[in-house]
């Protein structure tokens, strides 16, 4: 496949980067068959209205020409991405700009999706939304030489929840209206200002309107994952379609768009572009995002070759590792150690040593395999040196923070099987825990020295990087200090189904012990920790509960989505505990009766129709909730 627009993407929004940063990445684009750059940019420009934006993370003027001046003479188109709906968060974090957010406190309104008091989507129905955004994008334009302009529009995920906009609505507008409307006043500006519109996608899974936009506006495909016969939505339930059929029959320009993979694992280009060669788009994009706690490097590889299968020059397996070696000083070895591995992103709770998944086969797989690999690299960190060395480095470093995740979920296993045996396992345990302390703390030097070299005198975005590392030791200090204190503790066994992580659930778990007062054990979310957004299906957690009998389990679901609990269970005193009763006590809840058998089958617990969810906002918001009562284990019948 050959096509014509090959594009990478840097995003200098969510971390700023050196100047002479980006011309080294301009470098490698235009060694690697690229022949366009995109500047993901925000509020990264500081103009003449916005003189008062934190120089310590925007360019002037004058420096985004620079940078442009230089990626031309490389050959690369220099296309500006810029936001007026949606990520538009740090705008509003200035008080001159907070009035053009949808919301006013995250907390109180919304859908909860956001980090940031007043979120990231701007109001819709505000004219003064539009008046300060078309003279933003007007001034950051005039900067660049390209046709093209790239205007988001992507994930508005608060869009139309104000008084204001439900007054829009009230008064016969949809969202998917607004929605439009806004669309199609971004089209005109792009016009006006003599340039092509390019824009995500992502919303007309919610929002059913592509058939009434300009057929010159590009349409970008994003998919980050796997992509089998066609790609899977994005957001709740998934929604599935043959896009780049469609927009071929509609007669729409567009590109496929996927992203630099922080150790280069290589599936979703390949197969995306698998997908992408049965239709007709114009080029494609090779994204990179919020780098502001790690690098680009570890992409490298993958960049490489994408640039390269995008122009053609990969004919062969031979070829393909060339491709890699080219960013690795040639070591051909190393480049077959990347493409060989596959790695899924792997979260966890915060606090394991009160709230713990439980382990399964998939887990204990990755970690075996992660072993070997990361010997590996180790090796190749010894032998290679200059950017190839921190290619590397960042590759390992990314892959080795998954692997001592993946050792602390399972130690958190452990814990909790201590918690029931008699024999005393902490000298073992604290032992391990030091390992995988001293671990991170590799890594985190690792980075540190990488910060120095490509990023001398930038901060990190919001404390990005260094939050982290905090973050991890706060949970090996909280495991700790529960192995040195030794306690004795129940555990309360919560068995769930999620055959779909997309959705944005929320769940609480409240317990009441015989006699007392029900309090709240846990509130968080409870995914399946290394499925992420590319496996789903039955696993579970386990709960720290004192060693008293409970009189009941109160388990809420509320968010964006439906989640399915299979049973519950808990041992305290030495004695098990199984399901007995089952209540529903609010919300949307099918088949509760389920919870009471020890097997697959599942109730089924809020809504997972991601288009009712995007015309009510409210719908978010509504608890379901079930009480599951116990009986002891030796008293049940068959």
């Amino acid at each position: 496949m050959k096509l014509d627009l090959r594009c990478l993407q840097i995003d200098l929004a969510r971390q700023k980067e050196s100047v002479a940063f980006v011309k080294s990445y301009a470098d490698f684009a235009a060694e690697n068959g690229y022949n366009a750059l995109i500047l993901y940019l925000e509020n990264a420009v500081r103009t003449e209205d916005t003189a008062f934006f934190d120089p310590e993370e925007t360019y002037s003027a004058d420096e985004i020409r620079e940078i442009v001046a230089y990626a031309e003479s490389k050959g690369l188109d220099v296309i500006p991405a810029l936001e007026n709906l949606g990520h538009l968060e740090k705008f509003f974090l200035y008080p001159q700009l907070e009035h053009l957010s949808e919301i006013t406190d995250v907390e109180k309104e919304g859908r909860g999706f956001d980090r940031f008091k007043r979120g990231a989507c701007g109001c819709i129905t505000n004219p003064e939304l539009n008046k300060f955004f078309d003279k933003y994008i007007a001034d950051v334009c005039s900067l660049f030489h390209s046709k093209y302009v790239h205007m988001g529009l992507d994930e508005p995920f608060d869009l139309a929840v104000c008084e204001r906009c439900k007054g829009a609505l009230a008064a016969g507008k949809s969202k998917s209206d607004l929605f439009l409307a806004h669309i199609l006043h971004t089209y005109e500006l792009c016009k006006s200002l003599g340039k092509t519109m390019m824009m995500w996608d992502d919303f007309f899974e919610y929002a059913d309107i592509v058939r009434d936009l300009p057929r010159d506006i590009v349409l970008c495909n994003w998919n980050y994952v796997f992509v089998g016969d066609e790609p899977q939505g994005h957001w709740t339930n998934r929604i599935k379609k043959d896009w780049f059929r469609l927009y071929d029959e509609l007669g729409f320009s567009y590109l496929f768009c996927v992203y630099a993979h922080r150790c280069s694992s290589p599936y979703n280009v390949d197969t995306f572009t698998d997908y992408a060669e049965k239709y007709s788009p114009v080029g494609a994009i090779m994204t990179t995002w919020k780098r502001s706690d790690s690098f680009y490097q570890g992409a490298y590889p993958n960049i490489a070759y994408a640039g390269k299968k995008w122009s053609g020059l990969i004919q062969s397996e031979g070829d393909r590792v060339a491709a890699y070696a080219s960013a690795l000083g040639g070591s051909e070895e190393c480049a077959k150690l990347l493409l060989s591995m596959n790695i899924v992103e792997c979260g966890s709770v915060g606090d394991m040593a009160n709230a713990a998944e439980s382990d399964y086969m998939l887990k204990l797989m990755y970690r075996a395999a992660l072993v070997p690999a990361l010997e590996a690299l180790r090796g190749f960190q010894g032998s290679l040196s200059g950017q190839a060395r921190d290619v590397v480095t960042d590759a390992y470093d990314y892959i080795y923070e998954i692997y001592l995740n993946l050792r602390l979920q399972r130690l958190a296993v452990s814990i909790f099987d201590d918690y029931e045996r008699k024999e005393d396992m902490r000298p073992c345990r604290l032992k391990e825990l030091d390992e995988i302390a001293a671990g991170f703390e590799e890594i985190r030097e690792n980075g540190a020295a990488l910060w120095e070299r490509y990023r001398s005198g930038i901060k990190s975005c919001r404390g990005a990087f260094e939050k982290k590392f905090a973050s991890y030791a706060q949970k090996i200090d909280r495991c700790r200090k529960e192995l040195i204190k030794g306690r004795r503790c129940g555990v309360l066994y919560v068995d769930l189904m999620l055959h779909d992580p997309y959705p944005t659930v929320h769940n609480q778990i409240a317990v009441k012990y015989r006699g007392e007062e029900e309090n709240i054990l846990f509130t968080g979310v409870l995914k399946p920790s290394i499925a992420q957004f590319e496996i789903g299906g039955c696993y579970g957690y386990r709960f720290a509960i004192e060693e008293k009998e409970l009189e009941s389990v109160t388990f809420a679901v509320w968010g964006e989505g439906a989640h399915y609990p299979l049973h519950f269970r808990y041992t305290a005193q030495g004695r098990k505990y199984v399901a007995d009763t089952v209540e529903v006590l609010s919300g949307d809840v099918r088949n509760a009766e389920n919870v009471l058998f020890e097997d697959t089958r599942f109730a089924e617990m809020g809504t997972d129709d991601g288009i009712a969810h995007f015309n009510d906002i409210a719908l978010s918001a509504k608890r379901h909730v079930i009480r599951v009562t116990f009986r002891p284990l030796s008293e049940v019948k068959k």
